[in-house]
């Protein structure tokens, strides 16, 4: 987090960054919030404290040597800075906000937050958006009269696990540029960060060759689950009756379908290796490969198993992220 002051010009001191990081921790978390007058905050700018000082020297030199002209233009400069703070207000005024996780990725990757915006007055808004302390990530957005609009956010992801949406600053120096004012919001959203892949070269080599290094090869041609249709998938896979009832594409899986022998993915493969981190994220690549060479698996982890199920790599790759009750 900078350490600078909310204006961004000056440095300041730690007894002020410990009771910003205190206010900040106060703010409530919420799943939408509306901008009222007590969440928003207003300062000058730099062009507006540099108007503001040539405003006091006019005026000063008008005491000096009673110059009409020079009263009026300080007085102007002065009115114009007073309506520069009221239509700095109404830019974020009743402003609804709410935000949405993005996709899951992986550690090490940028996460993506969707942030949605809701004029419900007349007034056209021209605002800017961006994570706590990432000033230059900002975001600009107009918003047309009763009209919604989505800003993206981006973070990065540095570790496995639940990622919290960061603190938010919505801000606007409209329509002048004197007077700024912002809002922090702390919003309810997260998505999950899996483990980074490390290649597995050792394993990945063998499970790719001839199905060794934890393979069980079922018989038969049992039915084992629906996918989602992947391209290539022959009539024979082709669920005729779902795609009857529903008008969509799904593929019917085989326990002993060529080519779908049952690999292992197994903790204790890793009996030598202490790092947890790294059994994870080698565990991970090997679900990766299994995944891009459509092979049938079975993640197995302490108290707990995946086997082929829909949507089986979002299952194995949560479990890998919150493996020891990683939040």
């Amino acid at each position: 987090m900078s350490n600078r002051n909310w204006s961004g010009c000056l440095p300041i001191s730690p007894f002020r960054e410990r009771l910003r990081r205190w206010w900040l921790a106060r703010l409530p978390l919420q799943d939408s919030c509306e901008l009222t007058q007590r969440r928003i905050y207003l300062l000058p700018t730099r062009f507006g404290l540099l108007l503001l000082a040539v405003a006091l020297a006019v005026w000063v030199g008008a005491l000096n040597y009673q110059v009409s002209l020079a009263y009026a233009l300080a007085f102007w400069i002065a009115g114009l800075t007073l309506v520069a703070v009221l239509m700095a207000y109404r830019q974020l005024a009743g402003l609804k906000l709410s935000a949405e996780p993005g996709g899951a990725v992986f550690a090490g990757e940028t996460a993506r937050f969707r942030l949605l915006l809701d004029n419900p007055q007349p007034l056209p808004r021209r605002l800017a958006v961006y994570p706590q302390g990432v000033a230059e990530a900002a975001q600009a957005c107009a918003l047309d009269g009763r009209a919604s609009a989505v800003a993206e956010l981006e973070t990065p992801a540095p570790r496995r696990g639940w990622l919290e949406l960061p603190l938010c600053v919505v801000e606007s120096d409209a329509p002048f540029g004197l007077i700024r004012a912002w809002a922090v919001l702390r919003l309810r959203a997260r998505l999950l960060v899996y483990p980074a892949p490390l290649p597995d070269a050792a394993r990945g080599a063998k499970e790719g060759d001839d199905g060794e290094g934890g393979a069980s090869q079922p018989g038969g041609d049992d039915f084992s689950h629906l996918d989602a249709y992947r391209y290539g998938d022959t009539p024979r896979q082709i669920a005729w009756k779902v795609l009857a009832r529903r008008d969509t594409l799904a593929s019917k899986r085989f326990a002993g379908e060529s080519g779908a022998e049952l690999k292992l993915i197994r903790w204790t493969d890793y009996g030598q290796d202490a790092d947890v981190e790294r059994r994870l994220s080698r565990m991970a690549w090997r679900v990766e490969q299994c995944e891009r060479r459509r092979q049938h698996y079975r993640l197995c982890l302490p108290g707990a198993e995946i086997g082929p199920q829909p949507r089986q790599r979002e299952l194995a790759l949560g479990a890998l992220a919150l493996f020891g009750g990683r939040e």
